[in-house]
């Protein structure tokens, strides 16, 4: 029997490893928007599929030709492609402020999968959020993607020089290159601004409950 828009759908999001429920979400439908379906759905609705999900082939999701992926996209498993090094990261709605002072754009509770989007350098575990605020300017622009990996044993060693991403115990996230604060380093750390407008600041160890280093960023990936 030949295959419909909506078996290719489903194929889609079994590949993907997501339920009906969550993808259905991940395009703005409701929760009911597959079993509703029946063997097609409207171009809009097919446009926000994929909008969501570029790394899908649009012709063979419309008339199965091809195949399911784009070939700059296509993997051995959901995350790692064959060609290259690339690696699909989830992209989460949460973002971290340049500014010691900032407030974040969004909080914990506004999380949410925003697309997947391809990283070289990726691992396991790595998860790509949003940089928001200017004193990291022009290095990382406000809406830049940040590739950020847990550093679990902050405390016994820093590695010092690189951009992390810190979790403060206020709540808030802030990207800063951290160095180390030489008058106290058991103590402090010294936080690094890129914007000349913005000046550095030491910042006690005690306010920070977790760090992700920035592996890469993506100052312009096409929203």
């Amino acid at each position: 029997m030949k295959q419909t828009v909506k078996d290719r759908i489903i194929e889609f999001i079994q590949w993907r490893g997501l339920s009906r429920r969550a993808f259905s979400r991940m395009i703005g439908m409701p929760e009911t928007f597959i079993s509703s379906m029946k063997n097609g759905t409207s171009d809009e609705n097919l446009n926000k599929i994929i909008e969501q999900f570029p790394e899908l082939n649009k012709a063979w999701l419309l008339i199965g030709e091809g195949d399911m992926l784009k070939k700059s996209c296509k993997p051995e498993s959901p995350y790692e492609t064959q060609t290259s090094n690339y690696r699909l990261v989830p992209l989460i709605n949460i973002d971290s402020v340049g500014g010691l002072h900032s407030e974040n754009i969004t909080t914990p509770s506004e999380q949410y999968l925003i697309k997947m989007i391809p990283f070289t350098e990726a691992r396991d575990g790595d998860v790509a959020i949003i940089q928001s605020g200017n004193s990291m300017y022009p290095t990382i622009p406000p809406g830049s993607a940040l590739l950020i990996r847990e550093v679990v044993d902050w405390r016994q060693y820093f590695g010092y020089g690189g951009i992390f991403v810190l979790w403060l115990t206020d709540g808030r996230r802030i990207t800063k290159e951290i160095r180390r604060y030489d008058a106290d380093p058991k103590n402090y750390v010294w936080c690094v601004s890129y914007n000349s407008d913005v000046a550095d600041e030491e910042l006690p160890k005690s306010m920070i409950r977790g760090v992700w280093k920035v592996v890469k960023y993506i100052a312009d990936f096409g929203w």
